[in-house]
């Protein structure tokens, strides 16, 4: 299941980060997806806040794939 989840994840950071879904997603809609900060964000920073939560995401998946609980 943690492997499911992680790449749903992944893939809705790379349609944010890489593709045109910060854009859409920007303002009280970005509230849903992800948390009440990034409802304030533009869509520049709401990439980058979901970038560095994909980065601490794969480090909770890799701890707990080789070794975490």
């Amino acid at each position: 299941m943690i492997y499911v989840m992680f790449a749903l994840h992944s893939a809705l950071s790379f349609w944010v980060v890489f593709m045109d879904g910060a854009e859409v997603v920007e303002g009280w809609r970005s509230f849903f997806l992800f948390d009440w900060l990034a409802a304030t964000l533009t869509a520049e920073e709401l990439r980058f806040y979901v970038a560095i939560s994909w980065l601490v995401s794969l480090a909770v998946f890799l701890f707990q794939v080789f070794g975490g609980t």
